[in-house]
């Protein structure tokens, strides 16, 4: 959705978090009627618990994803269970509307849980329409559009100002003072990100500016003589939408003693004994807004642990990662009694990603053929900043095993990043 809001790089650089007065006046200044849903932005709707309830209405607006933000026995007791004859995949968020309650280890999962839904295409479920997330909470005023602004910063790069004004186009919102404050934070963290990569590309732009700009979305023929060829971006995005594909389940068995899972599934050490696991590879490792193990969590198991502190947003370098875990992953399987268990929050871009990096590394596949491999044993999906991280490792890759040079465009440059 195009922001009239939106401004330059080089503007978000001197961009300032408002205050919270700043913020209430913005709120408040011409505000749109709250009726039971509005759609904000594209396939996603914000809606209260009238109409988190109407079953009819949910498959009318073709909703395929619930989040509840306002979860738990006392609250909004819905649950899986409540949606189990209807085609909806359920997240709940057991937040209080109370400006004391920390609503912030919950962004980065739920708008990974968003993210991915919205990027679906129907393969990894029932339809072949893309996915469509109501996020709700009593009101659809203040945890749910917390929790949606939060995912607009996040995955969708708006700063809070263009993320409220986006939302209220559609709906009146009006998080509580201590969640507008959580997100005051959140958007001085991220709006310091963006000065830092603007300071690095600037820094980097008179190195690169004669040189041939590489296009990420383009083909590349990393060796003459071979017939193979790196697709681009968003042809690597393709490969996820067409085939059959696996249907979503917390845990799957991707390769033999490997599998992929969610958070769930590393925190169930009963699970994991009966499973025979034995190493853990944690790619959402971290305590604000990853799955918060760690080695102490499994001490009184035999399991040895490896974990990478990654965030699931296409700016992020997960990249200098893919051999450090390629050579974890490949150890662990060196002995035949050994089953890894490699996880993110819900199994399906940071932990996916990895292992396909260890396969392109360590069996010899190319990007095509490693997603390929796991799209039919596990729904997964790396966001786009990955894929074409991935992308470049592919052209790495095939440069190595041909010996070609192919014009340096094996560097990871910034735009892949991105």
């Amino acid at each position: 959705m195009a922001q009239e809001e939106s401004v330059d790089s080089a503007s978000r650089v001197q961009y300032l978090t408002p205050s919270i007065s700043e913020l209430r006046h913005l709120l408040w200044t011409n505000r749109r009627p709250a009726g039971p849903v509005n759609q904000v932005w594209p396939d996603l709707y914000l809606g209260d618990e009238t109409t988190a309830r109407d079953k009819a209405t949910l498959s009318q607006l073709g909703i395929t994803h619930v989040v509840n933000a306002a979860a738990g026995p006392r609250r909004i007791n819905t649950g899986p269970q409540f949606y189990a004859d209807v085609p909806v995949e359920y997240r709940g968020v057991e937040a209080a509307d109370h400006p004391s309650f920390d609503l912030r280890p919950f962004f980065h999962p739920t708008a990974e849980f968003i993210q991915t839904a919205l990027a679906q295409k129907g393969k990894c479920f029932w339809a072949s329409q893309a996915g469509k997330v109501l996020v709700h909470c009593a009101m659809g005023v203040s945890r749910s559009a917390t929790l949606v602004l939060a995912f607009l910063m996040i995955c969708e790069n708006l700063t809070l100002v263009e993320a409220i004004n986006a939302v209220r186009q559609h709906r009146h919102i009006c998080p509580n003072e201590g969640f507008l404050d959580q997100l005051r934070n959140l958007d001085t963290t991220l709006a310091t990100q963006r000065h830092s990569e603007f300071a690095v590309e600037s820094m980097m732009s008179g190195a690169t500016k004669n040189r041939k700009k590489i296009n990420a979305y383009a083909e590349v023929k990393a060796n003459p003589n071979s017939d193979y060829v790196t697709p681009g971006a968003f042809d690597l995005e393709k490969i996820f939408w067409r085939g059959s594909g696996a249907a979503y389940t917390h845990v799957n068995e991707v390769w033999p003693n490997v599998f992929i899972g969610d958070e769930k599934t590393a925190l169930e050490r009963d699970n994991l004994e009966k499973m025979g696991v034995t190493h853990i590879l944690n790619a959402a490792e971290g305590k604000w807004n990853n799955v918060a193990t760690g080695p102490k969590y499994y001490s009184d198991m035999n399991v040895e642990y490896y974990g990478v502190e990654a965030e699931d947003v296409p700016t992020f370098n997960l990249g200098e990662f893919f051999h450090p875990a390629a050579q974890f992953i490949d150890q662990a399987l060196s002995s035949p009694q050994n089953k890894l268990l490699v996880h993110c929050v819900m199994g399906r871009s940071r932990s996916a990603t990895l292992f396909l990096a260890y396969l392109m590394i360590h069996k010899d596949m190319t990007v095509v053929e490693a997603i390929e491999h796991v799209k039919e044993r596990r729904c997964i999906l790396p966001n786009r900043g990955f894929l074409k991280q991935l992308r470049q490792l592919d052209i790495q890759l095939q440069q190595q095993k041909h010996g070609s040079q192919n014009n340096g465009n094996g560097e990871v440059t910034e735009e892949d990043k991105q």
